[in-house]
């Protein structure tokens, strides 16, 4: 008689031990999980931004006198969001702008030897954040490059 109570205490602290490990190995699985993406998510705006650079790179003042426009958020936004793939629909803003590399007054910023910068701004929105209450937040990719053409 004595063996079957000591069974059952033992079959019981394992149940209580389950219960306290399960939740922390869990949150600690759904972390990495969610770091993961968190990590892809970037690499993947960061890409998309480096691409819309160079699209801005190449379609300086050349371009604009075969087409008659310079590369600007409009023209650029596009690019990001077929390099983005899935994650197109949180892009927010793309941002182009052209800078002068010398400062001089008589600069053109769209002349090759200036530079030009493409940033993204991209919504994250956290799938394990969904469950516990963590809302979404920013992130954001910048790629300045120089004027080619």
């Amino acid at each position: 008689m004595r063996r079957s109570v000591s069974r059952s205490k033992s079959r019981g602290q394992g149940i209580v031990e389950f219960a306290l490990v399960v939740p922390i190995f869990l949150a600690l699985t759904f972390g990495i999980i969610e770091l993961g993406w968190l990590v892809y998510n970037n690499h993947t705006v960061s890409n998309a931004t480096r691409e819309g650079a160079r699209y801005a790179m190449v379609n300086g003042s050349r371009a604009a006198e075969n087409t008659g426009s310079v590369a600007d958020a409009n023209s650029v936004r596009p690019i990001v969001e077929e390099r983005a793939g899935n994650l197109s629909s949180n892009i927010d803003a793309v941002y182009v702008g052209f800078h002068c590399s010398n400062g001089g007054p008589d600069c053109t910023p769209e002349e090759p030897g200036s530079l030009v910068t493409v940033e993204t701004t991209y919504t994250y929105q956290p799938v394990v954040g969904a469950i516990v209450g963590v809302g979404s937040f920013q992130l954001t990719s910048e790629s300045t490059v120089i004027v080619q053409y």
